[in-house]
């Protein structure tokens, strides 16, 4: 079942549905929440990751980090999807496909003892129409407009090496779609709150997060294909080098469709579940 909502292109009677991304923002963070310290290290962070959902569903990103000046640093990231629904939602069977460039950038903007508090903006721009197919139609809603993205990771560090994490979120999905010379319903503006906590334990970590929309949507119902608002999360564990920042590989479990600002905010329809894996590491 393709169980992703991107660019809100998600029609009440068509039922299509589409995604897009941002720039890497998550890769030193939970699966689908960011860390608010900017990566200061002299070499050039790179990461790599697939998510498999039901139904054969996936999403591919890949991206590089680095240090672009005292306490500030940027990301480049290519993301793809192209999945072909097995199962109907709400009746319909979807054919969706996107590739998109997300570029952000994290500026320090506190930090005390124990708090760090950073800006993270960013956009997204479509390589090619990002499109949701209804196969049975069959009819495609289409979609190029950049979408801008913001959030603010306020981080709180413990003694006993469990970090904690609040993230305020702005995602600007478009608000009305193209199918044909008409048009439909989008996700429009997305206002979210996040939260995440990561504990160490050497060379391990253990990691969870929850997202919750405050405004706008961010999935749709399974039964009349109307936008709606999902719970995301995600739950896993990291293996690292010597060094939190040596190698490491993400293992987790998450109902959000990508690692990126806009696609972590995304939620599967009825909170079907998939498995993650990500490589990452300084280079």
């Amino acid at each position: 079942m393709d169980r992703f909502a991107g660019t809100a292109t998600v029609a009440l009677s068509l039922g299509l549905v589409l995604i897009c991304c941002a720039a890497f923002g998550q890769v030193q963070g939970t699966a689908n929440v960011p860390l608010a310290e900017p990566w200061q290290a002299e070499g050039v962070l790179g990461a790599g990751e697939i998510r498999l959902f039901e139904g054969g569903n996936q999403t591919f990103a890949a991206g590089v980090r680095g240090r672009v000046g005292e306490d500030m640093d940027a990301a480049l990231t290519l993301f793809t999807m192209d999945t072909s629904g097995q199962e109907a939602v709400a009746g319909a069977v979807r054919d969706s496909e996107a590739t998109l460039l997300g570029l952000n950038m994290r500026w320090l903007a506190h930090r005390g003892e124990r708090y760090t508090v950073s800006v993270v903006p960013g956009v997204e721009i479509p390589l090619d129409d990002i499109k949701g197919t209804n196969t049975d139609i069959p009819a495609t809603a289409t979609s190029d407009d950049i979408i801008p993205v913001l959030s603010i990771p306020i981080e709180w560090q413990t003694e006993g090496g469990t970090r904690f994490v609040v993230v305020p979120r702005y995602v600007g999905f478009e608000d009305s779609p193209e199918v044909g010379d008409e048009t439909i319903a989008g996700f429009g503006d997305i206002i979210a709150i996040g939260g995440g906590a990561i504990h160490s334990f050497g060379q391990y970590f253990v990691h969870g997060d929850l997202q919750i929309v405050l405004d706008g949507d961010n999935s749709i119902d399974e039964v009349t294909g109307a936008p709606t608002d999902e719970v995301a999360w995600s739950v896993g564990g990291t293996w690292h080098g010597e060094s939190e920042e040596s190698w490491r590989v993400d293992l987790f479990v998450t109902n959000v469709a990508g690692p990126t600002d806009a696609t972590s905010i995304i939620a599967t329809p009825d909170q079907s579940l998939g498995i993650g894996i990500r490589a990452s590491g300084e280079f």
